[in-house]
Formats: structure tokens, C-alpha cells, sequence
């Protein structure tokens, strides 16, 4: 469903394959389980954590990403 992971630092898009429907209601579900991100056109999902981010927090969110998106 992921179609690309890019950015640069921290801020970071990742694109949904078409197959994966439109990012609103992906970012929806992440509001939804505590991950704030915001659709940048239709099939893009922005996040931007805080530059204070742990590990334990990246693992957060990535785990918040699989359980929305399986």
C-alpha cells in the first residue's frame, strides 16, 4: 500500500499507492490512534515529529502506520 517513503530530516511523506484509497482517511485513522499528519494531495501523508524524537517514539509511529494501514 506504501507506494514511497521520502524527506528530508525529519520531515518526512509517505505515498499511497492508488490501491490504498485517498490519504484523508488514512490520516483519520492515525488522528485517531494519537499520530497527528496532514494529506498533501491525494495520495500523501505529511508528518514532521518533534527533532527531540527517541527511538522508542519512531517505532511508535511506524507501528501506527502498519496497524492503520493493514
Amino acid at each position: 500500500l506504501v507506494k514511497e517513503v521520502r524527506g528530508q530530516g525529519l520531515m518526512l511523506a509517505v505515498e499511497l499507492d492508488s490501491e490504498a484509497g485517498g490519504a484523508r482517511p488514512v490520516c483519520e485513522a492515525l488522528q485517531a490512534r494519537g499520530l497527528l499528519a496532514k494529506e498533501t494531495h491525494d495520495h500523501t501523508i505529511r508528518i514532521a515529529p518533534p527533532l527531540i524524537l527517541t527511538d522508542a517514539q519512531a517505532d511508535w509511529i511506524g507501528d501506527q502506520f502498519k496497524a492503520v494501514l493493514a
